[in-house]
């Protein structure tokens, strides 16, 4: 049955009270997706038409596996990232989103993004409209954000070779992190030494609007946000702390609302993605030095409408291991 309400699932790896580890693992397992013959058609069928405009299919990495571990005084989270290439990521969320008999029933791809919220020196958050051409139009979105790709790192005429499927920087937060690092930089013309990120994740994650998987850490930019210059023909919000809790509350009865056309003039009434949601939840104490309850605001954004759930750790005492799917 396919996925319709406003659901996200949400791997927790932070310290925001539900769980408390003292290690990340990233590994590469090598793993690779495989397709069923109607999605692998589905694939190519689409993807035909964007490599004949020059589309480069860059290698994206995927979650296979997570596992929460403990030696009875340290929590280790170990994640295993294999790699698919853009065209099958592209038609995977594509079927979902036509809602093909033959799209996974999981409602979303596996593939990774990685990216963090950001707050300027005079305590706002910046968000921007995506555009109205491109997945997910016209809703707020914390930037930047995007794949953990090869074509974050390697020349864009051959980033689709099949060396930078084990290439190690597809799987290197660092690496992936300072790349996004860069891009905010280059958006607002600033050096990249006033843009900086916490190393730290705080869940792995997926929703109904990106239909896709992604990290969120949280970021600051030391400028205040008047003297930013924003770039013609973007859209960007600076929401103050003080509106925040309020545009996060919200997102439960706003989840419901397509976002085309929809032009409220309050920002805490806009819609955000779900990556966007969910990284402020877990990410607002590190933004603002306030406090959050993210238990109470998961149940209040439930009751509002959304389907929000949160895996555990452990059940029993037991520490749970999570598989992801690599055959679609």
């Amino acid at each position: 049955m396919v996925r319709t309400t406003s659901w996200i699932d949400v791997y927790p790896i932070n310290e925001s009270g539900l769980v408390r580890y003292n290690k990340l693992e990233i590994v590469n397992s090598g793993a690779r997706v495989q397709l069923s013959k109607e999605l692998s058609d589905y694939c190519t069928e689409q993807w035909t038409p964007k490599a004949a405009k020059g589309w480069k299919s860059s290698w994206l990495a995927f979650a296979e596996n997570l596992k929460y571990s403990s030696d009875g005084e340290q929590t280790y989270v170990t994640i295993k990232l294999g790699a698919m290439p853009f065209f099958i990521c592209d038609g995977i969320v594509k079927s979902i989103e036509e809602q093909k008999d033959f799209a996974p029933k999981q409602g979303y791809a596996n593939s990774v993004s990685i990216g963090f919220p950001t707050a300027t020196k005079d305590g706002k958050i910046m968000l921007q409209r995506r555009a109205p051409d491109v997945h997910c139009p016209n809703i707020l979105i914390h930037e930047p954000c995007g794949y953990m790709a090869s074509m974050n790192f390697a020349p864009r005429a051959e980033c689709d070779l099949g060396k930078y499927a084990e290439d190690s920087r597809l799987f290197d937060l660092v690496g992936q992190l300072d790349y996004r690092k860069e891009e905010i930089a280059k958006t607002f013309s600033i050096p990249s030494e006033l843009v900086s990120y916490e190393l730290r994740q705080d869940f792995l994650a997926a929703g109904w609007i990106t239909k896709e998987m992604y990290f969120s850490t949280t970021g600051r930019i030391d400028v205040n946000s008047i003297e930013l210059k924003i770039p013609e023909n973007q859209e960007i919000f600076f929401v103050p702390f003080e509106h925040l809790k309020d545009l996060i509350y919200n997102q439960g009865k706003l989840s419901q609302i397509n976002a085309n056309g929809y032009r409220p003039l309050d920002a805490r009434e806009i819609p955000l993605i779900d990556e966007t949601l969910i990284g402020l939840v877990w990410g607002y104490e590190k933004l603002t030095g306030e406090k959050l309850d993210v238990e109470d605001t998961i149940a209040r954004l439930n009751h509002d409408g959304m389907n929000i759930k949160v895996y555990p750790a452990s059940s029993d005492g037991l520490s749970n291991e999570y598989q992801f799917p690599t055959r679609f």
